[in-house]
């Protein structure tokens, strides 16, 4: 049985006192192509909140910001997505793409989002992240400029790369990584013109907290669940 999809009228958070009524000159990279071997193997783009599947929250706060969306999943995956979430594909125009190879990690994603989005800039978000701050996102977004490559968070002390922009430029790069064997996309961070956002600077932008949570476990699920109940 498919998840339940509710249909809402999308909802952001104003930066500041003006509301962002224009989108911002990025893709949305929705990189969705994990096996979610600590979600017990589930494919963690399917998980659901009482009933309905977190991705559509996660679309209802962020697409409106983008030109564009594109969904980034593992290779023979793409009849299934567009099955299951095909009201969702529909209302945001998602266009769906397959991992050239599977088991290369989050960097044959990026890879796959960079060579076919239509935009200069990127904007990659896991699929796990179901809670992210428009205010942080548009605030990470100004400093995206021709004399970067990269616009990437760091907090706790780690560096945030599946909630960060990326230019088009990074595509070599990108492919040289993989060709060396790389798995992890801050392995060409060297390769390239890299921002690093601080902590301090997140907060005046939003909350981060928020914005960089993901569910990584089962365990990562109740605790969302019970901070839904809180509230």
């Amino acid at each position: 049985m498919k998840p339940l999809l509710h249909s809402k009228t999308p909802e952001f958070t104003p930066v500041g006192s003006t509301a962002h009524k224009e989108r911002l000159h990025a893709s949305l990279l929705l990189l969705a192509g994990g096996r979610g071997s600590r979600m017990g193997g589930r494919n963690k783009l399917y998980l659901e909140l009482e009933g309905s599947l977190l991705i559509e929250g996660t679309l209802e706060i962020v697409a409106p910001l983008f030109k564009e969306v594109i969904m980034l999943v593992a290779p023979g995956e793409s009849p299934v997505v567009k099955d299951v979430l095909s009201p969702l594909i529909r209302r945001w125009d998602i266009t769906v793409v397959e991992d050239r190879v599977s088991s290369r990690g989050p960097l044959e994603g990026l890879y796959n989002g960079l060579y076919r989005m239509k935009e200069e800039w990127g904007f990659l978000l896991g699929c796990d992240m179901p809670s992210p701050d428009p205010e942080v996102i548009l605030g990470m977004n100004c400093f995206c400029s021709v004399n970067n490559d990269a616009v990437v968070a760091e907090r706790l002390g780690f560096l945030e790369p599946l909630h960060a922009f990326y230019r088009k430029s990074c595509i070599g790069p990108v492919s040289d990584a993989i060709s060396r064997g790389d798995r992890k996309i801050k392995h060409f961070y060297r390769d390239i013109r890299l921002t690093v956002i601080n902590e301090n600077k997140l907060k005046e932008f939003g909350d981060d907290g928020s914005s960089f949570f993901n569910l990584n476990t089962p365990h990562d699920v109740e605790k969302m669940i019970l901070s839904q109940e809180v509230r």
